[in-house]
Order: C-alpha cells, then sequence, then structure tokens
C-alpha cells in the first residue's frame, strides 16, 4: 500500500497561487512533483477549482459607488482619538467634584442636627398635655370644687381614709 503524502501549509496555501498561475518556476514544480505523487493534493486542487467554477456562476454585486469613501472615511475615523484628556481639567473637575461631596455631606449633617436640636430640647405641647393628663381629666370636677382650699381639705380627708380599714359587713 503506498504512503499517503501529506500536503504541509505552506505547499496548501499555494495551491490557489498555483491554480492562478502565480507562483515562481521552483514552487510551481513543488506542487507539480506533489499533484503527481499525492492522490489528497489531487483532490484538494479538484475541490479548489469546483469552488472557482461555482463562483463564477453566482450573479455579480457591484458596490454603491460611494462604498471606497465611505469605508475609508469610517477607517480615518476609527483611527483618530476618541477625545483627549486634559489633566489640568481633571483636576479641576476633581476638585469640584469633592468640594460638592463635602458641601452635601454638611448640609446632611446640619440637617441632622437640626432636627435632632428640636425633636429632644424644644418643648412640645402635646407631651405637656400628656403629663398633665390626670389633671385634665378631672377639671371638671376641680372646677365645681371652688377653691384651692377646698380641695387641700378634701385630699387630706382622702388620706385619711385612705389608711382606715373599711367596715366588716
Amino acid at each position: 500500500m503506498a504512503k499517503i503524502t501529506r500536503l504541509s501549509g505552506e505547499q496548501r496555501e499555494n495551491l490557489v497561487a498555483y491554480l492562478d498561475g502565480e507562483l515562481d518556476e521552483t514552487s510551481g514544480k513543488e506542487i507539480e512533483q506533489v499533484l503527481g505523487v499525492s492522490p489528497v493534493a489531487r483532490h484538494d486542487v479538484d475541490m479548489l477549482s469546483r469552488t472557482w467554477d461555482l463562483l463564477s456562476v453566482l450573479p455579480e454585486v457591484s458596490a454603491p459607488e460611494d462604498f471606497t469613501e465611505k469605508t475609508l472615511g469610517s477607517i480615518r475615523l476609527a483611527e483618530q482619538p476618541r477625545f483627549e484628556i486634559d489633566g489640568a481639567a481633571m483636576g479641576r473637575t476633581f476638585r469640584r467634584g469633592v468640594a460638592l461631596a463635602l458641601a452635601t455631606t454638611a448640609l446632611v449633617a446640619a440637617g441632622v442636627a437640626g432636627y435632632t436640636a428640636t425633636s429632644r430640647w424644644v418643648p412640645n405641647e402635646a407631651d405637656e398635655l400628656v403629663d398633665d393628663y390626670e389633671i385634665i381629666s378631672e377639671l371638671d370636677k376641680y372646677q365645681t370644687a371652688g377653691s384651692e382650699e377646698f380641695l387641700k381639705l378634701l385630699q387630706q380627708h382622702r388620706e385619711f381614709t385612705e389608711h382606715e380599714e373599711p367596715p366588716a359587713p
């Protein structure tokens, strides 16, 4: 059984150039020798020539007239730097950002301090009413009592009766 000769990468690349007649004599003779010996190489050349035949069957498509101009314009645009960074401008922007952050922090801290101060140290009328609830709930009775002296007597009497034990039934 004959040994199958494989094509090297360089020889495989040269097959298309061989079919187009673009190889020099020595490279062309080398490819012809390989084609004479290797059925794999002949098969590859056959497949390449069929591919070229199929490409010739396809309809021709022409590019628009401004295709070249648009392509070169997009390449020029891609090669240009997008933006340039100015170190001084970046420094100013950074300092402004830091100043803005500090001002915002100070404003928030002042708001929190103000809220805390007013909620803890400024008296609230509702709290005073809650503290005096017992007196306010009995206000009608106190107004009918008449004077403060009568209320003091009543309180003394109540203290006196609280210490006595109720009579047994």
